[in-house]
């Protein structure tokens, strides 16, 4: 007897509805579509806290590594520093990678057959080409970010803290040329993060207003307003798991 196909098993949507079990199905949808986003701008909203206060711990650092001191004291506070700028790093692209599921954009580690355009994809594989793929989501002139993250100057600062993150990933390591390195003392961090911090303002405001609006068409829709925001205390445990970060 041959198998039946996918579209006659019991999987299948079935070809009819009724007008009740359409409404039902298409409230339940929408309702799920605006809670999600409300929970992906709380959280990045989570985030942007944690790099706040880490912000003035990584300002200190970077002063205790440009000090003048003794050159191994400098070399120890130049190592440590690096390492919490990387680690500053992957909690910004986190923050960047929720906004962008706001707006129903996932940002993948490599290239798959049948990708669109709210799936961004590189020729690479791995953690190293997701790094790339986030900062081109933004890039993409189609990507409601693009604006305020993706262009100007805050573009290049971007791209400027991720080739230092990058560069910085190993801090200890001594197989790159010397030669090639700049002292610490020559890189703008408050520039860098000054332009990066304006731009997620902008950002911030776009997706309130894109979920503001989400919620609002799901009321028409279905004449039921009570979606609660998330609790501001709750939802946590989701960024104290850095383990299961697949950027890291």
């Amino acid at each position: 007897m041959p198998m039946k196909s996918l579209a006659q098993s019991r999987w299948a949507v079935p070809e009819r509805e009724s007008e009740s079990e359409s409404a039902v199905i298409s409230s339940f949808t929408s309702a799920s579509s605006a809670k999600a986003r409300s929970q992906e701008l709380a959280r990045f909203l989570k985030i942007v806290s944690r790099l706040k206060w880490k912000l003035p711990f990584l300002s200190e650092g970077y002063r205790l590594a440009t000090a003048a001191a003794s050159p191994a004291d400098v070399a120890h506070a130049e190592i440590m520093f690096k390492i919490d700028f990387h680690e500053y790093y992957a909690l910004l692209e986190r923050a960047i990678v929720h906004l962008l599921a706001v707006f129903d954009i996932v940002v993948h580690s490599s290239r798959y057959k049948g990708s669109s355009d709210n799936k961004v994809n590189g020729g690479g594989t791995g953690n190293h080409r997701y790094h790339a793929n986030v900062l081109e989501a933004l890039e993409k002139k189609s990507c409601p970010l693009h604006p305020s993250l993706g262009s100007g100057a805050v573009r290049e600062q971007l791209r400027r803290a991720k080739q230092l993150r990058n560069q910085w990933k190993t801090a200890d390591s001594s197989d790159e040329d010397e030669q090639l390195k700049m002292p610490l003392e020559s890189y703008d961090l408050e520039g860098i993060l000054m332009a990066i911090f304006a731009g997620l303002e902008e950002a911030h405001a776009l997706a309130e207003e894109h979920v503001m609006k989400a919620e609002s068409d799901m009321d028409v829709e279905t004449g039921n307003g009570n979606i609660s925001p998330p609790s501001v205390e709750a939802d946590w445990d989701f960024i104290v798991d850095a383990m299961d970060w697949q950027a890291v």
